[in-house]
């Protein structure tokens, strides 16, 4: 296994969304919605530490195939993001499918045929997160909003190569995002 620590974190930060999208499940229609979220993260984890323990080589064969599916996968939970965002702003569904639609082909078009950076995922993550973010303030939702200024605190953290705890920027980062969603998850609405 390549990159232990970060392939472990992923793992685990893989478990800790699929945990979480289970015990969501049944709760209503904006539950399920964050249910959904956390699965395709869970999956973008689980795929990651894939791709940091056994399938680094992202230039060709399963390693390209694999971070490819995982980039996708990233694009979705970007949907998903704003799906919840608007959800939460009463904005009515079909704008929100649109947007979430428009996003994700604009994505991935970039991603199949442009780059696969994962500073695109980054890039095209940040305007629903902050959409969601303003979504939390204006209901009130406090544990939401922490969840989400800790996201960006850690993306901030991974970006600039922040290394502590004895581990690398990027599994610290894990550690940072499973702070993070534990917080959006306690903070998830339980209307339907």
């Amino acid at each position: 296994m390549r990159e232990a620590d970060v392939t472990l974190t992923d793992f685990a930060l893989a478990a800790l969304c699929f945990g979480f999208a289970g015990l969501l499940i049944g709760g209503g229609a904006t539950p399920a919605l964050f249910a959904t979220l956390y699965t395709a993260l869970g999956l973008a984890a689980f795929l990651g530490a894939l791709s940091h323990g056994w399938f680094w080589d992202r230039s060709r064969g399963i390693g390209r195939a694999n971070w490819l599916t995982t980039m996708l996968v990233i694009g979705v939970a970007n949907g998903l993001l704003w799906l919840i965002a608007l959800r939460l702003f009463a904005v009515p569904a079909p704008w929100g499918i649109a947007l979430a639609i428009s996003q994700f082909v604009l994505y991935a078009g970039l991603a199949l045929f442009v780059t696969r950076s994962f500073f695109l995922s980054s890039g095209f993550s940040l305007p629903p997160t902050l959409a969601l973010l303003a979504a939390f303030l204006w209901t009130g939702n406090a544990l939401g909003v922490a969840g989400l200024v800790v996201a960006l605190l850690g993306a901030v953290q991974q970006a600039a190569g922040i290394k502590g705890l004895g581990l690398t920027h990027n599994a610290l980062y894990h550690v940072v995002q499973a702070l993070a969603f534990a917080l959006v998850f306690f903070g998830v609405p339980t209307e339907g």
